[in-house]
Parts: structure tokens; sequence; C-alpha cells
């Protein structure tokens, strides 16, 4: 991999260490269905949450550090 890719590599684990540290998580609503008799149908919503601990933010974050000092060590092609 070139310096390039590591450069890149190492943005991308930076944003999603520092994104998830402002992010409580990931949620989502799923809609189902309580009562379904003939005609009438009751259904109700319920939010799903994921949330990511610290520890893996820090991980990415330190990571995506290690990564950058490596890409910004490789020599340039050029």
């Amino acid at each position: 991999m070139g310096r390039t890719g590591w450069i890149i590599l190492a943005i991308i684990l930076l944003a999603a260490g520092v994104g998830s540290f402002f992010l409580e998580g990931i949620s989502w609503v799923t809609q189902e269905t309580v009562i379904d008799a003939g005609p009438i149908e009751v259904s109700a919503e319920e939010e799903e949450r994921v949330g990511l601990p610290v520890w893996v933010s820090l991980i990415l974050v330190a990571v995506g550090t290690i990564v950058l000092v490596v890409g910004l060590k490789q020599p340039s092609k050029g």
C-alpha cells in the first residue's frame, strides 16, 4: 500500500473514531403488528439502539493516528 492509501485509511479511522465520540450510538425504528384481526390492525413502533463504548472510539483514534504516522513516513513516489 502506498503513501496515499495509508493516509486515506488513517482519515477514515480518525473520522470514525471522532464521530463515534459525538454519536450516542446507532438507532432505528421497527414497526410490528400487535393485533391483526381481519380489517382491524394495531401496530406499534419500537426504537432500537446500539451504543458504542468509549473505548471503541479511543481505539479507532489511536489506530488512525498510528496509521497516519506510518503513512507519512512512507516515501512518496515521484
